[in-house]
């Protein structure tokens, strides 16, 4: 695990937004609740589900936090079993969470509150939910920290499709998340966010025929007039607009160059690769594109470099 982070001033900024939950003094103290449990916490005025993957340890010691969103029609179970996190959670010691959607697990129903204006999909607008999802996130910490001390200046969004869109947006608005990854989503106008430069790793398929790659790239055709969000968000981290690029299985990956200390932006496209989970698992039968470079891994990586 990497040490403290050179850029004391950011995180001192990124805990500012919301005081500590109560729970911080008396983390840890709750037994019998390790390995993956599945849970339902009640977060302003809605019931909320999710799963929990919590590696063996002391409950004492603070690990980081890690939320996977899910896309539209999806489930928090199916991004445990398609990213493959837990696994990774043993190996590298972070506490991971898979939440549900406001309309619960496989619904039709809008799964996350994204924010508004968002770059389209090709069938027009996403649907988007109205609830509070940024109290569903405090929620849920609270819950997991009674399990297991959570290490608040290293929590971490990521999603996929839906839960991509909600990663940007918990990246704008939540000072508090230390950095995101979006996967297979798309953004709104960065002008309105509340929290300064944010860690960002975004990934795409550059045949993607649910969310256009225009939607994070700029090589790609543009979609509806919507700045991709990699443009976006280097403009908003405060990097240069030209990149350096290194090659992954399947694809790029494009790292912005002169971004700020904890504002690196780096985008990562697969080539001829749909709507899917890049290196996900097989055995899930949707969603997953195995034969590229792992997202999950690409991910950690990338935070363990830029965020801490």
């Amino acid at each position: 695990m990497p040490g403290g982070s050179a850029d004391g001033g950011l995180d001192d900024a990124r805990a500012s937004d919301a005081a500590l939950p109560p729970d911080a003094e008396a983390c840890g103290a709750r037994a019998g609740m390790r390995g993956r449990t599945s849970r339902t916490i009640e977060a302003a005025g809605l019931s909320r589900s999710y799963h929990v993957y919590l590696p063996d340890g002391d409950p004492r010691e603070p690990m980081p936090l890690v939320f996977v969103h899910h896309g539209y029609t999806m489930s928090g179970q199916l991004m445990v079993d398609l990213t493959r996190f837990a696994a990774l959670a043993d190996v590298e010691r972070f506490a991971v969470v898979f939440p549900d959607g406001q309309a619960g697990p496989s619904s039709t129903g809008a799964p996350w509150n994204v924010g508004i204006d968002v770059c389209p999909s090709v069938a027009g607008a996403p649907p988007i939910a109205t609830g509070d999802d940024f109290a569903m996130l405090d929620a849920i910490e609270a819950d997991v920290a009674q399990d297991q001390c959570i290490d608040r200046d290293h929590v971490f969004v990521t999603g996929f499709s839906m839960g991509g869109y909600f990663a940007h947006h918990a990246g704008c608005m939540r000072a508090r998340v230390r950095a995101v990854a979006p996967h297979s989503g798309g953004t709104h106008d960065l002008s309105g966010c509340t929290a300064g430069p944010t860690p960002i790793l975004i990934l795409h398929g550059a045949a993607d025929p649910v969310i256009a790659a225009g939607c994070s790239d700029p090589d790609a055709l543009p979609v509806l007039g919507a700045e991709p969000s990699a443009t976006a968000w280097a403009e908003h981290n405060g990097c240069a607009l030209t990149t350096t690029s290194r090659v992954v299985t399947g694809g790029i990956c494009e790292r912005y160059d002169g971004c700020p200390p904890g504002g690196q932006v780096e985008l990562c496209t697969f080539t001829a690769m749909g709507h899917c989970w890049a290196g996900g698992a097989a055995s899930t039968g949707i969603y997953a594109c195995p034969a590229y470079e792992s997202a999950t891994e690409l991910i950690w990586a990338f935070w363990k470099t830029y965020a801490w």
